[in-house]
Protein backbone atom coordinates (compact mmCIF):
# COMPACT_ATOMS: atom_id res chain seq x y z
CA UNK A 1 0.00 0.00 0.00
CA UNK A 2 3.17 2.14 0.14
CA UNK A 3 3.10 2.41 -3.29
CA UNK A 4 -0.07 3.79 -4.16
CA UNK A 5 -0.31 7.66 -4.48
CA UNK A 6 -3.77 9.02 -3.42
CA UNK A 7 -5.20 12.93 -3.42
CA UNK A 8 -8.16 13.96 -1.69
CA UNK A 9 -10.37 16.76 -3.76
CA UNK A 10 -12.28 17.74 0.03
CA UNK A 11 -14.03 20.16 -2.27
CA UNK A 12 -15.67 17.42 -4.53
CA UNK A 13 -15.84 14.56 -2.54
CA UNK A 14 -13.57 12.47 -4.49
CA UNK A 15 -10.28 10.62 -4.07
CA UNK A 16 -7.90 10.49 -6.99
CA UNK A 17 -5.75 7.24 -7.29
CA UNK A 18 -2.79 8.40 -8.96
CA UNK A 19 -0.57 5.50 -8.95
CA UNK A 20 -0.78 2.01 -8.29
CA UNK A 21 1.88 -0.28 -8.63
CA UNK A 22 2.34 -2.74 -11.40
CA UNK A 23 2.82 -6.25 -10.13
CA UNK A 24 6.54 -7.04 -9.14
CA UNK A 25 8.40 -9.94 -7.75
CA UNK A 26 9.84 -8.91 -4.36
CA UNK A 27 12.16 -12.11 -3.43
CA UNK A 28 12.39 -15.69 -4.52
CA UNK A 29 12.63 -17.71 -1.36
CA UNK A 30 13.62 -21.57 -2.23
CA UNK A 31 13.33 -24.21 0.37
CA UNK A 32 16.56 -26.57 -1.00
CA UNK A 33 17.18 -28.93 1.31
CA UNK A 34 20.68 -31.04 0.82
CA UNK A 35 21.49 -34.45 2.81
CA UNK A 36 25.03 -34.17 4.48
CA UNK A 37 27.53 -33.25 1.77
CA UNK A 38 29.84 -35.24 3.64
CA UNK A 39 28.06 -38.35 3.33
CA UNK A 40 28.37 -40.94 0.13
CA UNK A 41 31.32 -41.55 -1.56
CA UNK A 42 30.38 -39.94 -5.16
CA UNK A 43 28.85 -36.84 -3.47
CA UNK A 44 31.62 -34.61 -4.09
CA UNK A 45 29.87 -30.77 -3.41
CA UNK A 46 31.87 -28.34 -2.37
CA UNK A 47 30.05 -25.41 -0.52
CA UNK A 48 30.47 -23.25 -3.72
CA UNK A 49 28.50 -26.04 -5.75
CA UNK A 50 25.65 -25.36 -3.31
CA UNK A 51 25.56 -21.78 -3.61
CA UNK A 52 25.47 -21.60 -7.41
CA UNK A 53 22.86 -24.69 -7.95
CA UNK A 54 20.83 -22.19 -5.29
CA UNK A 55 21.65 -19.44 -7.19
CA UNK A 56 20.66 -21.10 -10.48
CA UNK A 57 17.55 -22.73 -8.87
CA UNK A 58 16.46 -18.91 -8.10
CA UNK A 59 16.85 -17.87 -12.04
CA UNK A 60 15.34 -20.38 -13.29
CA UNK A 61 12.04 -20.08 -11.49
CA UNK A 62 12.57 -15.95 -12.05
CA UNK A 63 12.43 -16.65 -16.00
CA UNK A 64 9.59 -18.86 -15.29
CA UNK A 65 7.77 -16.36 -13.63
CA UNK A 66 6.20 -14.63 -17.03
CA UNK A 67 4.80 -17.55 -18.48
CA UNK A 68 2.91 -18.90 -14.93
CA UNK A 69 0.16 -17.09 -15.31
CA UNK A 70 0.77 -15.42 -11.85
CA UNK A 71 1.43 -12.11 -13.20
CA UNK A 72 -2.24 -12.21 -14.75
CA UNK A 73 -3.30 -13.15 -11.31
CA UNK A 74 -2.32 -10.36 -9.67
CA UNK A 75 -3.25 -7.92 -11.61
CA UNK A 76 -6.35 -8.95 -11.66
CA UNK A 77 -6.35 -9.00 -7.45
CA UNK A 78 -5.24 -5.22 -7.93
CA UNK A 79 -8.31 -5.14 -10.29
CA UNK A 80 -10.33 -6.62 -7.56
CA UNK A 81 -8.56 -4.16 -4.88
CA UNK A 82 -9.23 -0.86 -6.64
CA UNK A 83 -13.10 -1.70 -6.97
CA UNK A 84 -12.77 -2.64 -3.27
CA UNK A 85 -11.33 0.88 -2.17
CA UNK A 86 -14.15 2.15 -4.57
CA UNK A 87 -16.96 0.60 -2.44
CA UNK A 88 -15.37 1.61 0.71
CA UNK A 89 -14.96 5.20 -0.61
CA UNK A 90 -18.39 5.37 -1.58
CA UNK A 91 -19.55 3.73 1.56
CA UNK A 92 -18.94 7.46 2.79
CA UNK A 93 -20.65 9.57 0.18
CA UNK A 94 -17.52 9.92 -1.85
CA UNK A 95 -16.35 8.95 -5.10
CA UNK A 96 -12.86 7.46 -6.26
CA UNK A 97 -11.50 8.59 -9.45
CA UNK A 98 -9.08 5.91 -11.15
CA UNK A 99 -8.53 7.79 -14.24
CA UNK A 100 -5.40 8.78 -13.96
CA UNK A 101 -4.30 5.11 -13.67
CA UNK A 102 -2.20 3.82 -17.21
CA UNK A 103 -2.37 0.35 -17.75
CA UNK A 104 1.15 -0.80 -18.71
CA UNK A 105 2.29 -3.81 -21.33
CA UNK A 106 3.22 -6.55 -19.63
CA UNK A 107 6.25 -6.63 -18.12
CA UNK A 108 7.77 -7.72 -14.91
CA UNK A 109 9.62 -5.86 -12.09
CA UNK A 110 11.79 -7.78 -10.41
CA UNK A 111 13.58 -6.77 -7.41
CA UNK A 112 16.34 -8.87 -6.38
Amino acid sequence: MAKIDLKADTENKKIVLEHFPQPEILSIETNLNYYDKSDGIFNRFEASDLTGLHQEAKLHIQEKVPQSGLIEIAQKEALETILLMETIVETIGWKLDYSALKIEEKGTKLIK
